[in-house]
């Protein structure tokens, strides 16, 4: 070959080594040229290349491969090899080299390290050892087939030789080639299998859909299997009460005279229907359910394999098909799946065609006979409730009357709400409540800083104090102006500091009344900055309570002030709150995608649990209704408006 590639893992001339475990020591790997390569491969024996060229099952190939690998590579002292399961990230020690030898910890450390990384490694005995001639070595490389994880083989060197190691990892990158190309072809003849299995079941519906009635379309598929699956008969039947009728025979235009022969199909069909699953005759080992009638059959048709599938559509099995095969050739578990396949792509066609091929009278007569035997025979208690209970309903729906409610979403807010401000712009110092705290006249609410007030105020003090110094000055020396200048000055001094009086006896931010502090929190904004009439807080009496409800569009109308209704809030779910209703604001809102109309009422009963804020829903009674037209009032409105909207 005149390839010469650096596999993963490995290091080239310039590089340093990329080593999968940071514990191992690193290998200094130098390139070999082909031809030592080359020479090893001359000394392989013949017979394993017959052993792996020979082998008919995976286990067999995988210890053939491994084998001839660790014979390629020079000085291997043991080998192993690791595959995926059935399972998804799973994989098991399919080989190991010398054959029995069992599994070798460091060579299973190196095999998941090179799965882990998905690239070659190579690593020396002996973690913090320095790499020597003498230094055994154990390499790995990933089995990779369409970018997917299949395994990994790791082999153990007796030395740590660059010349070798690399020679090794080169071997198995080329060797890996084989594994790969014995899973695609077993990826490629599973898939197959089921082109195959799917070709047939696509060829079979088209057939029975190409016939419009059920006994021409049941004899073409019967006559397509018996020639594909080289069956001898393929009978199929369907259920008829509580038994099953052969319909049609294989290659059979008339059975009738064959009594015998029909009687037993039937009996065996039966068997598999009542037994809800596939059956196999003769049976395979495992298989523990009651064959008779398979037996009976078979020992009239020269004790030949039979397997029979019954058909299940949606919850109910509606037949079976029974395939019937010389002896010399038994049904195979392919067989068994392909069948199983056939019956539940054609079963629901050729149902459907049965259905379909009865007179549209007997399908009538059917369909409401079927219906009365289930409301007045034995069983169905279902049915004759429902019918009991959609009388009853009738009943009541009409001729009772109950209260007539409209239901809103609602809330409870006070009937006054008092507003702290910021007096100036500043920052916040301190805030001893929040939302939900009660509090008193006077009560101390939140602070701000008051230090550039302060120093602010030191300012014009000492500005006006030098003011008066000078203002002294002028006085002594009797210069009118410049004491008019100056008098001026002190005044306007004077003037700051009684304004930063004022803002300072400002600074502590208390409540105006008693009550509930409805919103603010500024908690979590010590230090942040307000502006000058920013509301901090909302404070609404405990006494006095106004009801707000969010009424639909559609049932707005019947509101009117003076109506009663009653109130219950998420907080108190066993005590509802009676209200009156006040106004009706005639402005819409959208909320949640609806319109509504605020109705606002007045709370009739209050107690020291309710609070402003508090959600729930309200609900006001209108007047006495009829049941019937109190459930349907709504969809009947909507029917009229469409009604209206496309016919008028």
């Amino acid at each position: 070959m005149s390839q010469n590639p650096s596999p993963a893992g490995e290091t080239g001339r310039d590089g340093a080594q990329d080593s999968a475990d940071p514990r191992a020591p690193h290998l200094d790997l130098d390139p070999v040229g082909d031809d030592e390569a080359g020479d090893r491969v001359a000394y392989l024996e013949p017979a394993l290349w017959k052993r792996l060229s020979d082998a008919k099952t995976d286990a067999d190939m995988a210890r053939a491969w491994l084998a001839l690998q660790c014979q390629m590579i020079a000085g291997a002292t043991r080998g192993l090899l690791l595959l995926q399961t059935q399972q998804p990230n799973n994989y098991e020690a399919v080989a190991f080299w010398p054959e029995g030898s069992g599994r070798f910890a460091p060579l299973g450390e190196v095999a998941e390290i090179a799965m882990r990384e998905r690239r070659g490694v190579a690593r020396a005995d002996g973690a913090g050892a320095a790499p020597s001639a003498a230094t055994p070595a154990q390499i790995g490389f990933p089995i990779l087939a369409d970018k997917e994880l299949h395994g990994a083989v790791a082999v153990s060197l007796p030395a740590g030789r660059s010349e070798d190691v690399r020679l090794a990892m080169r071997q198995l990158q080329w060797g890996v080639a084989w594994i790969r190309d014995r899973l695609a072809q077993r990826r490629n003849d599973q898939q197959g299998r089921l082109l195959d299995r799917a070709r047939m079941a696509l060829d079979l519906l088209g057939s029975s859909l190409e016939h419009e009635r059920f006994e021409a379309a049941a004899m073409a598929t019967v006559t397509t299997l018996a020639t594909r699956l080289q069956c001898s008969r393929v009978s199929l039947g369907m259920v008829r009460g509580r038994s099953v009728a052969v319909k049609v025979i294989s290659h059979s235009a008339q059975f009738g005279r064959q009594m015998n022969l029909v009687s037993a199909l039937g009996a065996a069909m039966e068997e598999a229907v009542d037994q809800r699953c596939v059956i196999l005759y003769p049976p395979p080992p495992e298989q523990t359910i009651g064959t008779t009638a398979h037996a009976e059959l078979a020992r009239a048709q020269q004790d030949g394999p039979i397997l029979t599938v019954p058909m299940l559509v949606s919850d109910r099995f509606v037949g079976a098909l029974t395939f019937e095969r010389p002896p010399e050739l038994p049904f195979s578990k392919d067989d068994v799946e392909l069948v199983g396949l056939v019956a539940t792509v054609v079963g629901p066609v050729l149902e459907e065609k049965r259905q379909n091929d009865r007179w549209i009278a007997v399908k009538i007569v059917e369909a409401l006979w079927r219906q009365v035997e289930r409301l007045l025979g034995p069983g169905f208690l279902g049915r004759k409730l429902a019918l009991i209970a959609a009388a009853t309903a009738a009943f009541v729906l009409v001729f009772l009357q109950d209260t007539y409610r409209v239901d809103a979403d609602a809330r409870i807010e006070g009937l006054v709400r008092r507003a702290v401000v910021a007096p100036y712009d500043g920052f916040i110092a301190a805030s001893s409540v929040r939302a939900g705290d009660s509090v008193h006249v006077g009560d101390l609410m939140a602070s701000l800083e008051d230090r550039d007030l302060v120093l602010e105020r030191l300012k014009w003090v000492t500005e006006r104090q030098q003011h008066v110094f000078e203002y002294d000055k002028a006085l002594a020396s009797r210069q009118p102006a410049q004491i008019n200048v100056i008098r001026a000055q002190i005044d306007q001094a004077a003037a700051q500091i009684n304004l930063i009086d004022e803002q300072l006896a400002r600074v502590k931010l208390t409540s105006p009344i008693d009550g509930l502090v409805v919103s603010g929190d500024l908690s979590q904004l010590i230090g942040a900055a307000v502006q000058r009439g920013q509301v901090l807080f909302e404070v609404a009496p405990l006494e006095g309570y106004r009801v707000l409800l969010d009424v639909d569009e559609r049932q707005v109308g019947a509101v009117e002030p003076g109506q009663t209704g009653a109130l219950l809030v998420s907080a108190l779910p066993n005590e509802p709150w009676p209200f009156t209703v006040d106004k009706v604001t005639p402005i819409a809102e959208v909320k949640s995608g609806r319109n509504v109309f605020q109705v606002e009422g007045r709370l009739t009963r209050t107690s020291e649990r309710l609070r402003p804020g508090m959600e729930g829903i309200g609900k006001i009674e209108i007047g006495p209704r009829r049941l019937g037209w109190i459930w349907t009032h709504s969809l009947v409105d909507w029917a009229r408006l469409w009604a209206w909207q496309w016919l008028w």
